[in-house]
């Protein structure tokens, strides 16, 4: 079986990403808002697109930094749409704004996150063989909080490849370097699958 972490290895930006980045547990609000919006932009596109344009969204998005993305007007929204490179959907962009607003009212993206998992990055059974959902329970619990506290394109797909970006779930392969690197570095758990969806 193809390892999942091969889908990396198909330019080098995305392979620097997984080497670097992808599955490493993150800590920083600023870094967790940075995963969580990059999903929100990716949603209908291909990553690769995505991390292309990387350095343009943090232009536009003043690093990701949440407090200043919360007070962004209408004149940012125009300002963005603008910006060449961008992608021009007014939804997405909005969309980050108003996540901005509700992180600031959850207070640290760090505690919130990482409180489903007592602090520790998951690795379901399974996944380390590249059995590899779309969702999960875990997935779907959070996507539902984070609608019910306000924030939108935060569906339990998207939530799910929020969760692997910032290591809070490990789905790096069991054959994948930086599987044995996090795994012996930050506290894991092994767990059962979760109401896995395809």
């Amino acid at each position: 079986m193809a390892s999942y972490c091969d889908y990396f290895k198909s330019d080098q930006l995305q392979q620097a990403y997984h080497d670097n980045e992808w599955g490493t547990p993150c800590h920083d609000d600023n870094q967790l808002f940075e995963h969580l919006s990059m999903e929100v932009l990716q949603c209908g596109l291909s990553w690769q697109l995505c991390l292309r344009r990387r350095d343009v969204f943090r232009a536009c998005f003043d690093n990701f930094r949440i407090d200043a993305v919360a007070r962004f007007t209408d004149d940012d929204v125009r300002r963005i749409l603008d910006t060449e490179g961008m992608i021009r959907s007014e939804r997405k962009v909005r969309a980050i704004i108003q996540n901005a607003r509700v992180a600031q009212r959850l207070g640290s993206l760090d505690r919130y996150f990482w409180q489903f998992t007592d602090g520790k990055s998951i690795v379901y059974h399974g996944h380390p063989e590249s059995h590899i959902p779309t969702q999960n329970g875990l997935s779907q619990r959070i996507a539902a909080d984070l609608r019910r506290q306000g924030m939108t394109f935060v569906g339990p797909v998207n939530i799910y490849a929020f969760l692997q970006s910032c290591g809070i779930v490990n789905d790096h392969s069991a054959n994948c370097p930086a599987f044995a690197r996090i795994t012996a570095n930050h506290p894991s758990v092994t767990l059962p699958p979760d109401n896995e969806q395809p």
